[in-house]
């Protein structure tokens, strides 16, 4: 099966959940906002987590991104669904 064919992701854009598990199987990083507040996921030896400002506000996973998605939340919404709603918007993919 062929990949997605992803563009660039302007800043302040929404994107799908199937866009940003694409970034995360692909070890990218990504910055977003989720009620005016900004968001990171990093990609570390220690696996992914999620952050907020240098405050690290879930667990480490390893190299499962949809484990990640389903697991972490925020104010007790999964990431996976906060994507599929439509509701946080992109920052910036590294």
């Amino acid at each position: 099966m062929k990949s997605p064919e992803y563009g660039d992701v302007p800043s302040g854009e929404r994107i799908s959940f199937q866009h940003l598990q694409f970034y995360l199987e692909q070890g990218r990083e990504i910055e977003f906002v989720y009620k005016n507040r900004e968001y990171f996921i990093s990609n570390t030896k220690e696996g992914r987590a999620l952050w907020m400002g240098d405050d690290r506000i879930s667990e480490y996973f390893s190299n499962n991104s949809l484990a990640f998605a389903e697991s972490v939340t925020i104010q007790g919404t999964a990431i996976v669904d906060i994507f599929k709603q439509g509701r946080a918007a992109v920052s910036t993919v590294f």
